[in-house]
């Protein structure tokens, strides 16, 4: 961040520091970025949202992230990896009404 800050270079900030300090300070991270309209097109500034939606228990929102980044992906591989997200996401959401 220091020798080139960018809206991307925020983001892996955000997730490397969701994955050292858990996922509600990642999303702190993410929700910190500064100009985030300018990751509105980059689905995985909508993906690491999703991530650490979903490990913190928030399964709406994080297929909510989830369908946005899908709605961006650049090609077959980040499709199916969304579409595998979205799936933990109903998984984890009905195990957690039974």
């Amino acid at each position: 961040m220091a020798l080139r800050p960018s809206p991307v270079v925020a983001v892996n900030r955000a997730i490397a520091i969701g994955e050292c300090a858990g996922a509600q300070r990642g999303l702190e991270a993410i929700r910190e970025i500064a100009n985030p309209e300018r990751l509105a097109k980059y689905p995985f500034y909508f993906a690491a949202l999703g991530k650490f939606e979903l490990q913190a228990g928030g399964y709406e929102n994080a297929r909510e992230h989830f369908l946005a980044a899908l709605a961006l992906a650049r090609n077959p591989m980040e499709r199916h990896f969304l579409e595998q997200r979205l799936i933990a996401c109903n998984s984890a959401a009905a195990r957690q009404v039974s």
